[in-house]
């Protein structure tokens, strides 16, 4: 036996889908919640005697080949205004202002 987390929602109609978490495109309904989640046990039930897990092997990226943002990095690092830039940052975060953007 094997337990799984269901999403019931209510429809406009009064009907109800039932949903399993781990598996969403899974999609049944009923008149009542009872309903659905039993035509979602069956549907479940179902699709695990008639199918399997099986591992995919993917490929892992080639550490030689550069990360399209690295030449980016540390670009400001001798920038004579980054302190500045950093401390107005700071002090807007800071800010107690009701009125001012969220930073």
């Amino acid at each position: 036996m094997m337990a799984t987390s269901v999403l019931i929602t209510r429809q406009p109609d009064n009907r109800y889908t039932a949903r399993a978490l781990v598996l969403p495109e899974l999609v049944v309904s009923g008149a009542t919640e009872a309903e659905a989640v039993e035509q979602l046990r069956v549907t479940l039930a179902d699709l695990q005697q008639h199918s399997r897990v099986i591992q995919v092997e993917l490929p892992i990226p080639d550490p030689a080949v550069e990360h399209p943002w690295l030449r980016f990095a540390g670009m400001w690092e001798h920038d004579l205004d980054w302190e500045t830039f950093e401390a107005a940052v700071a002090d807007l975060r800071s800010a107690d202002t009701h009125d001012a953007p969220p930073v």
